[in-house]
């Protein structure tokens, strides 16, 4: 039988949870200046800082199968065209946080936006 006590402790954990969910969605994970890097079978393939400063672009990458076009706005980037079968990397959308990230796996892509205050790469020891 379910008291008043255990739908309190419940509905607390649940407001709790959703607290913490809606400060990582608001404030990201990082602070700092933001990157976006574009990655080509493994290997970085440019470096664009993001910001209100930054320039509108449209970068077209050279992958296996043609050429992918990104879209970069002020904080914002986007896979705007992709030559793949699915092309789920388009249907991703806009990503602007850091830790976020889109991927065209047919053609070895990834668009990633990073922090220079991110955590670091390295292992760390629960992982390891």
């Amino acid at each position: 039988m379910i008291t008043k006590g255990d739908k309190v402790l419940f509905f607390s954990i649940i407001l709790l949870s959703f607290l913490i969910f809606a400060g990582f969605q608001v404030y990201g994970f990082a602070e700092g200046k933001t990157y976006v890097l574009i990655e080509v079978d493994g290997k970085l393939f440019q470096k664009i800082s993001l910001g209100q400063t930054s320039p509108d672009l449209k970068i077209t990458v050279p992958v296996k199968t043609g050429e992918n076009v990104v879209e970069i706005e002020k904080d914002r980037v986007r896979m705007l065209f992709a030559q793949c079968p699915d092309e789920d990397c388009v249907r991703q959308g806009w990503i602007s946080r850091p830790g976020q990230m889109i991927v065209c796996l047919p053609n070895k892509m990834v668009i990633k936006i990073q922090s220079d205050k991110s955590i670091k790469q390295d292992v760390d020891e629960i992982v390891y």
